[in-house]
C-alpha cells in the first residue's frame, strides 16, 4: 500500500484510475529489514534468528517467546510505549529496531499500538517479504516515499492520457499510517466532443484535451491485525476536489476499504482488498475489488535484482447503479530492489472488459524507503 504505492477509480476517470493503485491500494514496501527468504520449514524455524529481521533470537526452537495475549506466557518483546509526540516522531524520523516487532492482534485494537513507534513487519515465514506491489491491496503499513509515471493508450483517432505523482507514507504509530497522494500533472485526452479520459464525474464530457493539476487525496490507515504471516488493514481514502478544472472532480469522494497480506507458502503471497467509492455528491457510488498473487524470487540484497518479484493483480470497478459497466482490469508487473533500499515497479494495466480507462496502460514507480 506502498506505494505503492500509490493508486481512485470513478466512472471512467483517469486520474481516479491510477490514483486507485496509488491510494486506495496503495502499493509500496517495507524494504530496509529483510530475513533470509525462501528457507525449508526447519532452517525457518531454528535459523531465523540470525537474521536481521527476526523478531526474536532463537537458540533453542523449542523455547519460542508467544506475544502476551497467550495466558501465562512471556512476551517476544516489550513494548514500549511514549507519549503523542514521541510516538509520531520516533515513527516517521527514529531507527527502528525490527527486533522489536510483535503481533498485534484484533483482540487488542483499542488498547496495543497506538502509543508505540512504527516498526517494519519481518518477512513471512516463507521469506516473503511485505512490500507493495501496483494496483495490488497492501494490507501493510509503511515507511517511504515514490514517483509515478503512467500513461494510457487508446487506438486510433483517440488520445492518450498520463499522470505524474508523488505519494508519501507517514507512519504515526504502529497503529496509523498517513498516505498522501499529489497527482503534480495529469492529462486527459477527448476527440469529437466525447471522453477518452473523462473528468471525475461519471458521464460528464469535455470538447479538448486538458493538462492540469490532480485531485489531491489523505489516507489514515489503520493496522487492524498482525501476525508473521497474515496482516489485516482498514482505511478511508479521502479524494478532494483541489485539482484543475475541468480535470477536478466536483465533490469529495470518501472510499473506506480493508485490504489483507498473506504468505500462504514460500515465497508466494496473496493480497487483495474491498472498497467502497462514495461520491458525496451521490453521483453514484462505486464497489472496488481486488485480488493479487505473486512470489519473491530472490534474496534482498542481491544487486539490482534484490527481493525480485512478479504478480498479477485483477480489480474490478462496478457502478452499484449499473452492474453492467463493471470494468476490470489485469496488471502484470515486477519489483525489484535495486540497491541502498531504492526500488523500481512496473505495471502493464490490460482491460479486459468493454468498459475500459484506457486500451491498454503502464505504470512505473521509483520508491524510497528509509
Amino acid at each position: 500500500m506502498a506505494g505503492s504505492q500509490a493508486l481512485r477509480l470513478q466512472g471512467a476517470a483517469f486520474a481516479a484510475a491510477f490514483a486507485f493503485s496509488l491510494v486506495t491500494f496503495t502499493n509500496p514496501a517495507r524494504a530496509q529489514y529483510s530475513s533470509k527468504p525462501f528457507a525449508t520449514p526447519a532452517q525457518r524455524f531454528a535459523d531465523i534468528g540470525e537474521t536481521e529481521a527476526s523478531p526474536v533470537a532463537l537458540s533453542d526452537p523449542t523455547a519460542v517467546p508467544r506475544p502476551s495475549y497467550y495466558p501465562g506466557v512471556a512476551p517476544a518483546a516489550s513494548r514500549v510505549e511514549m507519549g503523542l509526540f514521541d510516538t509520531m516522531t520516533e515513527s516517521i524520523f527514529g531507527k527502528p529496531d525490527p527486533n522489536t516487532w510483535r503481533p498485534l492482534p484484533l483482540s487488542t485494537l483499542f488498547s496495543e499500538g497506538w502509543n508505540e513507534a512504527w516498526v517494519p513487519s519481518p518477512n513471512g515465514s516463507g521469506g516473503a517479504p511485505r512490500q507493495g506491489w501496483i494496483n495490488a491491496a497492501d494490507g501493510n503499513l509503511y515507511r517511504l516515499s515514490f514517483f509515478t509515471f503512467a500513461q494510457g493508450f487508446n487506438r486510433g483517432s483517440k488520445g492518450d492520457g498520463y499522470l505524474g505523482a508523488y505519494t508519501i507514507f507517514a507512519p504515526l504509530s504502529r497503529r496509523l499510517d498517513l498516505i498522501i497522494n499529489v497527482p503534480f500533472v495529469l492529462r486527459n485526452n477527448a476527440v469529437t466532443g466525447l471522453p477518452v479520459i473523462a473528468p471525475n464525474r461519471p458521464g460528464a464530457a469535455t470538447p479538448q484535451s486538458h493538462t492540469g493539476f490532480g485531485d489531491l487525496s489523505f489516507t489514515p490507515r489503520v493496522l487492524l491485525h498482525e501476525t508473521k504471516d497474515f496482516s489485516l488493514t482498514g482505511e478511508l481514502a479521502i479524494l478532494t476536489p483541489t485539482g484543475t478544472r475541468p480535470l477536478a472532480g466536483k465533490t469529495t469522494v470518501l472510499t473506506p476499504s480493508v485490504g489483507f497480506w498473506n504468505n500462504f507458502a514460500g515465497g508466494w503471497v496473496l493480497r487483495g482488498g474491498l472498497g467502497l467509492a462514495v461520491p458525496m455528491d451521490g453521483s453514484g457510488d462505486n464497489l472496488i475489488s481486488q485480488l493479487a498473487i505473486g512470489q519473491t524470487l530472490t534474496e534482498h540484497d542481491v544487486p539490482w535484482f534484490g527481493d525480485f518479484t512478479y504478480y498479477l493483480s485483477v480489480v474490478a470497478n462496478t457502478p452499484l447503479a449499473d452492474g453492467d459497466r463493471t470494468s476490470v482490469t489485469l496488471t502484470p508487473g515486477l519489483r525489484t530492489h535495486v540497491g541502498n533500499d531504492w526500488y523500481f515497479l512496473a505495471g502493464l494495466p490490460t482491460p479486459v472488459t468493454h468498459d475500459r480507462v484506457a486500451d491498454l496502460g503502464m505504470i512505473f514507480w521509483f520508491m524510497k524507503a528509509w
